[in-house]
């Protein structure tokens, strides 16, 4: 054999397949099971054993197609005896033939495969050579060889053709018992009919019957269990006393009520499954059991009924699969799911709505099971928009493929009473299952109509302050300007008495520039709201050209610097205007005709502490936090505090801090903690 071959088995890759479908496959075949239990003992034809097996295995909506039949003694060639299906054209035969063995068709490695090593193979087709599992499932379709051997012989082949990928460990050990099962039933038709002629007693046959009952009683992962026409308990396997807690002592010959809740059995649940599988041939049902120590399991349920050939119904087969770490978690998920405000939900990779919380549900006030198993374009959130839905099913597609999709959508909800959409920041999040592969896609979304609205709303102000600004840096400077250089035009035209006159025109026109000067550096701060870039600037550099302006400024100011580092603070261009006007409040603010100001710096792990310190009056604890942290709306005159107010907003943005302190003996200190690079 080649390493193309996918023999399944323990060490093989577990598939992802829907539960339904797998336990849809696994109750077509306990039903093969039971058919062949009831047929032991009662034919002597082989014939009558392959075609109810196949008729049962394509009850399951996941199967296309079943063949099962011989192989000649070379192994090379497979004679179809009995099949079933959809999909004739899987056998290149005439399906109206009346000797189907007539028509051979070739066989494939994987067939002498499955009997050499007597496991379940798959391959994508029987006609072409074996590929990986790897590459049968990315086909999306898939078939399954089953060996029929038995204590060293082998019978041919049962061949399942499936839509998906079905084929997990748990189906394909069950073929592979169904396999075993029906190698027995064989043998046993064999038995039979020689045994009648030759007038000896039965005594092989029940061996045979005996050897076939432990093959189901030995399957663990699931309750495989039989009824009598009313209900009771026929047999029990191991897997059924794992999952209920009963013994077959315990447990053989009673009710299947046992296994029901109180409330299920007052509202006569049992009762009404056996007779939807008597009228239908099947049921299904998930829902809470009880097992023997009275604890609860969440079971997923398929009864089959059994007939005979008049049709009578004469019993059940039942399975049963514990599904509570299921449940678990899918409680688990509507928690996570409903215990946000943010919009969520869950798709599978064609679109298709599995799951949606209770936020997005009020959103369209919509219930859970109108919004459930809708393709998400044809839902309340996106209907009524052929560009919204185009956007939607390519981000879906995208998403499907492994891209992580985020855009922003409105979204026309019963919320709003103006008929104004709600903006939805929205994102599609792919969720890889074991092999790497997109699963599903998790959508989500945040309602940021609020935010929006505010964005607006800040764009607005922002055009009008904008307005503002220009006219401050434009016209009013441009007219003190002018002012100015007409003040100074007089200067020589004046006399003595108009001189005092002048002097305040020009000492006004000076303070009204400095303060258009920081009314702009404001509305750069501010207004504007600039994205400063920031940078490492050397502290020691800033404070010495800072010192120098002022001392020119102020020559009857006696300025004094301590010991400054030579060290850098994360900061900008704005790093001067803070400097300078720490200075310039140090100075103006000070009731001597010769103040004395001395600047500091000290440098820490993280930050670095500029201290500018002054003579002054000082100022009492109860106004420092206020001084500080003075509002805008504070400020009812520019010319007082709007400088310190600058500062603060500067070095907030810088990500440091302003505080005031006493200085010794007299005075106030400034200290503005910076962060360094």
């Amino acid at each position: 054999m080649t390493d193309s071959h996918s023999t399944m088995n323990d060490d093989s890759p577990e598939r992802s397949a829907d539960a339904s479908d797998q336990l849809d496959v696994l109750s077509a075949v306990t039903a093969a099971l039971t058919d062949v239990t009831e047929r032991i003992g009662s034919v002597s034809v082989r014939e009558d054993i392959d075609h109810p097996v196949c008729d049962r295995l394509v009850g399951a909506d996941a199967i296309r197609f079943v063949w099962s039949g011989v192989v000649d003694e070379a192994g090379r060639r497979v004679h179809p005896l009995a099949w079933a299906g959809t999909d004739p054209d899987a056998l290149d035969l005439d399906t109206s033939s009346s000797s189907p063995s007539s028509t051979p068709v070739e066989s494939a490695a994987a067939v002498q495969e499955a009997l050499q090593t007597e496991t379940v193979v798959l391959v994508e087709s029987l006609s072409e050579t074996p590929v990986s599992a790897d590459e049968a499932f990315e086909s999306g379709h898939s078939v399954a060889v089953v060996p029929l051997a038995d204590d060293g012989r082998t019978y041919g082949v049962i061949v399942v053709e499936a839509d998906d990928a079905v084929f997990t460990s748990d189906v394909t050990e069950a073929l592979r018992n169904l396999g075993r099962a029906v190698a027995h039933g064989i043998r046993s038709a064999d038995c039979s009919a020689s045994e009648s002629n030759a007038g000896q007693p039965s005594t092989a046959l029940q061996r045979q019957r005996e050897a076939f009952e432990r093959i189901v009683a030995d399957i663990e992962e699931y309750a495989l269990f039989r009824l009598d026409a009313s209900g009771h308990v026929e047999s029990w396997n191991r897997g059924a006393e794992a999952i209920k807690g009963y013994s077959a002592d315990e447990i053989l010959g009673s009710h299947v009520r046992t296994f029901y809740t109180e409330a299920d059995r007052d509202r006569g649940l049992p009762e009404q499954l056996l007779d939807e599988a008597r009228e239908n041939g099947r049921a299904e049902d998930e829902g809470w059991r009880v097992r023997a120590d009275g604890t609860r399991f969440w079971a997923s349920v398929v009864v089959n009924a059994l007939t005979d050939e008049d049709g009578t119904v004469r019993g059940f087969a039942k399975v049963t699969r514990d599904m509570t770490n299921r449940k678990r978690r899918e409680r688990h998920l509507d928690a996570v799911f409903n215990s946000t405000f943010q919009f969520m939900g869950l798709l599978d990779t064609e679109g298709t709505v599995l799951r949606v919380n209770d936020a997005a549900l009020e959103l369209v006030e919509e219930s859970r099971e109108e919004i459930i198993g809708r393709p998400a374009w044809e839902t309340p959130w996106w209907q009524g928009n052929d560009e919204r839905v185009a956007s939607l099913k390519d981000a879906i597609e995208r998403a499907s493929s492994g891209e992580f999709v985020k855009y922003e959508v409105d979204i026309d909800t019963t919320q709003c009473d103006d008929d104004r959409p709600v903006t939805i920041d929205f994102s599609l999040t792919p969720v890889y299952d074991d092999d790497g592969d997109v699963s599903l896609v998790v959508p989500e979304g945040h309602d940021i109509t609020v935010r929006k609205e505010r964005a607006r709303e800040l764009r607005r102000e922002q055009e009008r302050l904008e307005f503002v600004n220009r006219v401050i840096r434009h016209n009013l400077l441009n007219g003190l300007n002018v002012v100015g250089a007409r003040a100074d035009i007089l200067d020589d035209f004046v006399d003595d008495a108009g001189r005092t006159h002048l002097d305040t025109v020009q000492n006004r026109v000076d303070e009204m520039t400095d303060l258009v000067g920081t009314m702009r550096t404001f509305m750069n701060v501010i207004v504007e709201d600039e994205q400063h870039e920031f940078e490492a600037r050397s502290i020691s550099e800033t404070v010495e050209d800072c010192v120098t302006a002022a001392r020119d400024d102020y020559p009857d100011a006696t300025i004094s610097v301590g010991s400054i580092p030579e060290i850098s603070v994360w900061a900008d261009e704005l790093l001067d205007e803070v400097v300078d006007q720490l200075l310039a409040n140090a100075i103006q603010h000070n009731d001597t005709p010769h103040p004395t100001v001395t600047l500091d710096v000290a440098a820490g792990d993280k930050t670095v502490e500029l201290r500018v310190s002054d003579d002054g009056p000082g100022i009492p604890d109860e106004e420092k936090h206020k001084i500080v942290d003075k509002r805008i709306e504070d400020l009812s005159n520019p010319s007082s505090g709007f400088g310190l107010f600058l500062v603060r907003e500067i070095v907030e943005g810088y990500g440091g801090d302003v505080r005031i302190e006493d200085n010794d003996p007299e005075g106030s200190t400034f200290v503005v903690e910076l962060p360094r690079p």
